[in-house]
């Protein structure tokens, strides 16, 4: 990880002054959408860690009408997020809800309750739903030639899922849009391969048809 963060170094330390600004100019905003939450059924609020990040990239004009996905949702927070500020987004939520989320401090298995918290949560809200392994769904949506100006990964954390996420990824990401990557940074000695070894390929593959524009626990990255 030492060597990652030293080859890309100027992207590190620019991000790192961006994410200051950011916890000062959202934290209104940010304390607003946390009062949305006393009603939800959210066991784990770890998207709040973002939440500065993320909303610095997203549109400022929360009229606009763009496509937006997301590989690895969990109880649905961030979907709740994108589809709470913004009526007139297109919203596809991919995940397989049935097994351990990587970032979780339980050993829980009920894959089933954390389904239906996301069900109950963006009860409500207009989305498309899908319910299957992510190369196999994004392969398909590019079948049927879906793009989007946003994507979020925030799914398996191996280094081999997400490098394999964010090439399906890319192939559906419209020029000029925008892809998130959450907690890559982040070292679990139990992975074989981890996850900032599969960004680190991915964007050595890409080099010539990508912008980073944030690099820090999480990665964005435009495409040229």
């Amino acid at each position: 990880m030492f060597f990652l963060k030293l080859k890309y170094f100027l992207h590190y330390y620019k991000s790192k002054a961006l994410k200051k600004r950011c916890k000062k100019d959202y934290a209104s905003q940010k304390k607003i959408f946390e009062q949305k939450l006393d009603h939800k059924n959210f066991s784990q609020r770890w998207f709040l860690n973002n939440f500065e990040i993320f909303t610095f990239f997203l549109p400022k004009d929360k009229s606009l009408k763009f496509n937006y996905l997301e590989v690895g949702c969990y109880e649905g927070l961030s979907s709740f997020y994108v589809l709470s500020e913004y009526k007139f987004i297109n919203a596809f939520f991919l995940d397989i809800w049935d097994m351990p989320n990587p970032n979780s401090k339980t050993l829980s298995t009920n894959f089933d309750l954390i389904e239906k918290a996301f069900d109950q949560n963006l009860s409500g809200f207009n989305f498309k739903k899908i319910k299957n392994d992510s190369v196999i769904s994004m392969r398909k949506l590019l079948k049927e030639n879906v793009h989007f100006d946003f994507i979020y990964i925030d799914g398996s954390h191996n280094g081999e899922d997400i490098l394999s996420d964010a090439i399906e990824a890319f192939k559906i990401l419209k020029v000029n849009g925008l892809m998130f990557f959450d907690d890559f940074l982040q070292h679990d000695e139990n992975r074989i391969l981890q996850s900032y070894v599969g960004i680190d390929k991915f964007l050595s593959l890409y080099s010539d048809y990508l912008k980073i524009e944030y690099f820090q626990n999480n990665l964005v990255v435009r495409k040229k």
